[in-house]
C-alpha cells in the first residue's frame, strides 16, 4: 500500500535548471545537426543529379568535398538561421516536461514540423528554379526534423527521470515479500 508521501515523491517538481538545460541542448546542438542534414541532402542530390564524375572514386571525392565545404560554411550560418527555431522547439519540450515530467518525441517533432513548414514556405523566394525550390523546402524540413529528433534523444538521455522513487520501490519490495 502506498501513502501520500510516496505518491508525491514519485512526481518530482520541475526545476529551472532542468528547464534551461533542455533548451540549451536544443540551442547548442540543433543548428549544427540541421546543417549536417542539409549538407548530407545536398551531397546526395549532387551525386544523383549527374553533377559528379562517372567513377566511384570521383563520386566519393565529390561527396566528401561537398560535405566538407557545406560544414565549413554551413556551421556558422546554421547558428544564425537555426538558433531561434531550435530555441522554440527547446522551449516547447521544456514546457511539456515541466507540465508532464516527460521529454516528448511527439512534441519535439510536431513543433519542428510546424516551424519547418513555416520556414519552407518562406524559402520559395530564395531559389528561382522549381527544382531548386523543392530541394530547398525538403532540406529545410529535413533540417528541422533531424535536429529535433537528435536533440530530443540527447535531452531525454541527459534529463532522464526515474519512473518511481526509491521509497516507492522499497514499498514494492516489502509488499512482494
Amino acid at each position: 500500500m502506498t501513502d501520500i508521501g510516496q505518491v508525491q515523491d514519485s512526481n518530482p517538481k520541475p526545476s529551472i535548471g532542468r528547464f534551461l538545460g533542455i533548451v540549451a541542448v536544443f540551442v547548442a546542438l540543433g543548428p549544427p545537426v540541421g546543417a549536417l542534414a542539409v549538407t548530407l541532402l545536398l551531397a546526395v542530390l549532387g551525386l544523383t543529379s549527374g553533377l559528379a564524375a562517372d567513377g566511384w572514386l570521383d563520386q566519393g571525392r565529390f561527396a566528401v568535398g561537398v560535405m566538407l565545404l557545406g560544414l565549413v560554411f554551413g556551421l556558422p550560418i546554421s547558428y544564425m538561421v537555426g538558433a531561434a527555431p531550435a530555441a522554440l522547439v527547446g522551449l516547447a519540450i521544456a514546457a511539456w516536461d515541466a507540465r508532464t515530467g516527460r521529454v516528448s518525441l511527439y512534441v519535439a517533432l510536431g513543433t519542428a514540423l510546424l516551424l519547418g513548414v513555416l520556414a519552407a514556405s518562406r524559402a520559395s523566394g530564395l531559389v528561382s528554379a522549381p527544382e531548386g525550390e523543392c530541394a530547398a523546402q525538403v532540406a529545410t524540413l529535413l533540417a528541422h526534423l533531424a535536429a529535433a529528433g537528435l536533440c530530443w534523444l540527447l535531452a531525454r538521455t541527459i534529463f532522464r527521470r526515474s519512473d518511481r522513487s526509491n521509497i516507492s520501490r522499497q514499498g514494492e519490495s516489502n509488499e512482494q515479500q
